[in-house]
C-alpha cells in the first residue's frame, strides 16, 4: 500500500521571505570571504558560514512546507543571535528575522 504525498499549497508570503533569505544568505557567505569579519576572531566566519548552510536546509523544509523546517529554522535562529551576541557582531538588522520566524510559524499549521 503506497503512502501518499499531499501538496500543500506554498503562501505568497512565505514564498518571498524564502527567496530573500536565500539571496541574503549567499550574499552573507560571499561577504565573509572579503575578510570583514576578521575583526570578530578566527572562527567567527568558518561558524557564521556553517550556520547559514543549515539554515538553507531550513529553508528547503519550509519551501516543501515541512514543519520540521520551521523547527530547525528556530533553534537556528537562536544559536546565530547567540554566536553574534557572544562575539560582539550582532546588528539590530538581524531582528528582522524574527518577522521570518512570525510568518513560519504562523503558516505552520498549513505544513505537513
Amino acid at each position: 500500500m503506497e503512502k501518499k504525498t499531499v501538496v500543500v499549497p506554498r503562501p505568497l508570503l512565505v514564498t518571498w521571505i524564502c527567496i530573500i533569505l536565500f539571496l541574503a544568505g549567499i550574499s552573507n557567505i560571499i561577504y565573509s570571504f572579503t575578510g570583514a569579519f576578521a575583526g570578530f576572531g578566527v572562527l567567527y566566519s568558518a561558524a557564521s558560514v556553517l550556520l547559514i548552510i543549515l539554515f538553507f536546509a531550513a529553508l528547503s523544509g519550509i519551501w516543501a512546507m515541512e514543519k520540521w523546517g520551521v523547527v530547525l529554522f528556530t533553534i537556528l535562529l537562536g544559536l546565530k543571535f547567540a554566536l553574534d551576541i557572544f562575539v560582539k557582531a550582532f546588528s539590530w538588522w538581524e531582528l528582522a528575522l524574527l518577522f521570518a520566524l512570525v510568518v513560519f510559524w504562523i503558516n505552520r499549521k498549513k505544513m505537513q
